[in-house]
């Protein structure tokens, strides 16, 4: 009997919605041998050949700013049940680090990012998309959080970095809401949305 090929769950939403923290209890609650994560922020492209002003300058939330092709080709590979290398990123320099990880299909591959359904070529990749929605100072909040303790930036990066966020996302991320299958609220406990998220993998047969 041939072993049944990845689900694919794209977890997408606005910076500050929520996204990782509902990917980490989605692994604590199934498993880490039942869950293959894939963020697409692992995917920004190598600025090591700008000078450090110049890579502060890059608007690392829109789709130009990931290397696309190459998250799309390791989508497609744990969807067709290969390894896949991703590449890692060094937020606080503005360059992908020399390390890779290694990252073996499981029963489900949550994809999780921002700009998910920002390219065209990427939603056949996807069996379900899910959506977290926030009001914009409840995501601001927690974006200068993030930053601050595990990106190293000062207010002022940050400010520069969420007025270009919200930017690209009102124009490009907030189209995987018009095609999203499931949308949880980013306000509502996160063990409230693993709830519904559970529940919605499993009528649709994505998990036993």
């Amino acid at each position: 009997m041939s072993t049944p090929r990845p689900i694919v769950v794209a977890l997408a939403g606005g910076s500050g919605s929520g996204k990782s923290s509902l990917a980490k209890a989605l692994v604590n609650a199934l498993g880490v041998e039942q869950i293959s994560l894939l963020p697409i922020d692992a995917y920004y492209r190598d600025l090591s050949h700008l000078s450090l002003a110049a890579r502060e300058a890059v608007n690392f939330d829109h789709p130009d700013a990931i290397e696309m092709p190459l998250f799309g080709a390791h989508l497609a590979a744990l969807r067709s049940g290969e390894q896949v290398d991703r590449p890692t990123y060094d937020f606080s320099t503005h360059c992908r680090a020399t390390e890779t990880i290694p990252v073996v299909p499981k029963s489900l591959v949550v994809a999780e990012g921002i700009l998910l359904l920002a390219d065209s070529t990427l939603w056949p990749l996807y069996d379900h998309v899910v959506f977290i929605e926030a009001e914009a100072e409840l995501r601001r909040q927690r974006r200068v959080q993030r930053d601050q303790r595990d990106r190293g930036r000062d207010e002022a990066s940050i400010a520069r970095f969420w007025k270009r966020a919200e930017e690209t996302f009102l124009g490009v991320g907030a189209e995987a809401r018009r095609h999203a299958h499931l949308v949880l609220r980013g306000e509502d406990p996160i063990a409230d949305n693993l709830t519904r998220l559970l529940d919605y993998l499993r009528v649709k047969g994505a998990i036993g």
